[in-house]
């Protein structure tokens, strides 16, 4: 089954870390098989000699121009809604089919400013820890993967 809309994940910061480059690399060519993925990687301003106020200001600016015509923008944090794999199958199923281009958001070091979770529609949780954005970054398409799979009845998820 494919999913005939198109994800984008906007990350604040690049992944460094060679073994998630792999990784990302990996699960970008799975998902290949069963949607539109795009990746985009905004600019980390904090530490740069401004206010951390400030810094997640132009992050959160960034962001949300890098998504603008995603239809349903959703941010990734700790106290967001979690789901079971089977649930968020079935809820991302459902969004691509209401919303066809869909974001996921996962902030900096700082997180997000308020201008960016109001304007997000939503909030979702990998888990009530906090993670490192390339961690977070190879969750989520770790996940995203285990969603299509099992959206098309395959054994990836078991």
């Amino acid at each position: 089954m494919r999913l005939n809309g198109r994800l984008t994940i906007a990350t604040v910061g690049k992944i460094k870390n060679r073994a998630w480059l792999a990784a990302q690399q990996d699960y970008v060519k799975r998902l290949g098989r069963y949607t539109t993925l795009n990746l985009v990687e905004v600019k980390d301003v904090v530490g740069r000699s401004v206010p951390d106020d400030v810094a997640m200001a132009k992050e959160g600016e960034q962001l949300l121009k890098v998504v603008s015509d995603s239809h349903r923008l959703i941010a990734l944090t700790p106290t967001g809604k979690m789901r079971s794999s089977p649930g968020l199958a079935k809820w991302l199923q459902k969004r691509v089919v209401e919303n066809g281009r869909i974001a996921f958001l996962i902030g900096g070091p700082l997180g997000f400013s308020d201008e960016v979770l109001a304007a997000c529609h939503e909030e979702i949780s990998l888990s009530p820890l906090t993670f490192t954005h390339e961690l977070a970054h190879i969750l989520l398409l770790e996940q995203l993967y285990r969603a299509c799979t099992i959206l098309a009845g395959e054994q990836y998820h078991k």
